[in-house]
């Protein structure tokens, strides 16, 4: 028979004059020593109160506890469960995140939506989920603004995109609470209407003048017979003029944001999955295999997103920029943060350094390149009189755009380019299929 626990007591070791109070961890069940200070606890009745507040303390962290339980691992047995006018939206939010996989780019997202969705929803219970909660939620999140962390700006407003992703968000956790629990009633999330799908692409004479920029080049001015840009090579930064001074021969020339745009451009990967790539086989990142001629856009071990990141036959004008830079990387090595020498891993990188982003670089290579306006068809992507009809600058995604637009427009059909950029055929119709030149052909025929 097992022995019985004691509880807290007080013991005075002779030989450290010293008071300790003995106790059981919580959560190991072990017997712990918590010793008090000789020099503020010398008493008895010091003592005594001391081992008071540890009481206390003790039931209060496991009071804490047992609510943190409650609501991350409810019990299903309890009816109360079942009904939407006892369950907090809060609770159903913390089990929903308890559930997600940690380290995986859904939860991290979701985490940023239960936040807002949080603040606007309080402690009001399941019951409350009404069409009209929801739209009085995405009005009050609308009339919000963004500001980025370090800016001084007004900031941007946010879009009915982005509170419908939120509710989304709230829609999932409440479906994973019906599952686990089966509601009596289960709330029905009202969304926001969607708005018209309507991507920015680039021409392939835009893409021209963006690889010139991060190429080094700068647009001084424009031929008047032909248009055409006239180019002079960008000078050195300060900081690039003196490491290039000091490095000598081992200087690198940086070339991480053209690596970046000619792998998004060609094979239409994401941003961050680009930036992931590794040049030898890894378990979460994708890499080059030459010898299949395939880009492997992730590792077998990646967390599961609802991003499809599917492998593609390496494009016919990327393959010699890839063994060009496998090439140079070969030839060099890194300092790791241990002060460890090794080879240069990652496709994509700033001086054998990963990257986290490239927006504010590929930002500026947009507004230097000119396409801050449209070629196809004159329309200004930013400065409108009306900021609503701004396009916004090019961001690094409109590479993945360009590329399914430029493959339609070539005539490749929508599950080839579906299969190829890890998309539905439907989702490839739905927003690209204008572009192709079958697109109601037959009717214009008729």
């Amino acid at each position: 028979m097992a022995r019985k626990r004691e509880g807290a007591s007080l013991l005075f070791e002779d030989d450290r004059q010293q008071w300790t109070i003995r106790d059981y961890d919580p959560v190991t069940g072990k017997r712990v020593k918590i010793r008090l200070d000789r020099k503020r606890v010398g008493s008895r009745a010091q003592a005594e109160k001391e081992l008071a507040l540890h009481v206390i303390e003790r039931e209060r962290v496991a009071d804490r506890r047992a609510r943190e339980a409650a609501v991350t691992d409810p019990d299903p047995e309890d009816e109360a469960n079942k009904d939407p006018r006892l369950i907090p939206i809060a609770s159903v939010l913390a089990f929903y995140l308890h559930r997600q996989k940690e380290g995986s780019s859904n939860a991290t997202l979701a985490a940023i939506h239960v936040e807002h969705l949080l603040r606007h929803w309080g402690a009001r219970t399941l019951s409350k989920v009404s069409e009209t909660t929801c739209l009085d939620y995405v009005r009050k999140r609308t009339a919000e603004r963004w500001i980025p962390p370090g800016s001084k700006g007004p900031g941007k407003p946010i879009s009915e995109q982005t509170a419908g992703r939120e509710l989304q968000t709230l829609s999932a956790a409440i479906g994973r609470w019906h599952k686990a629990f089966t509601l009596n009633a289960r709330p029905e999330v009202t969304l926001p209407e969607p708005g018209e799908a309507h991507p920015d692409w680039l021409t392939e004479r835009e893409y021209a003048r963006l690889l010139r920029v991060v190429q080094g080049w700068r647009w001084v001015a424009s031929d008047l017979a032909t248009q055409e840009p006239v180019w002079e090579r960008a000078p050195d930064t300060a900081f690039t003029a003196q490491w290039r001074a000091s490095a000598g021969a081992a200087f690198w020339e940086d070339d991480h944001l053209e690596r970046f745009c000619e792998i998004g451009f060609y094979s239409g990967t994401r941003s961050a999955t680009i930036l992931n790539l590794r040049w030898s086989r890894h378990p979460i990142g994708g890499h080059v295999d030459f010898a299949r001629t395939t880009l492997y856009r992730a590792g077998p071990k990646r967390p599961k997103s609802r991003k499809r990141n599917p492998p593609c036959r390496i494009h016919d004008r990327l393959l010699p920029r890839l063994l060009e830079w496998r090439k140079a990387d070969r030839d060099r090595t890194v300092t790791g943060e241990g002060g460890e020498t090794g080879p240069v891993e990652h496709v994509v990188h700033e001086r054998g350094k990963a990257l986290a982003r490239v927006g504010k670089a590929f930002g500026r290579a947009a507004l230097l390149a000119g396409l801050d306006r449209r070629d196809i068809d004159g329309v200004m992507r930013i400065g409108n009189r009306d900021p609503a009809d701004d396009l916004g600058l090019p961001s690094p995604h409109i590479l993945r755009h360009t590329r399914a637009t430029l493959m339609l427009q070539a005539g490749v059909s929508p599950r080839e380019v579906g299969e190829y950029l890890g998309m539905s055929t439907a989702m490839v119709e739905k927003v690209y299929g204008h572009h192709h030149p079958e697109y109601q052909a037959r009717a214009a025929a008729a």
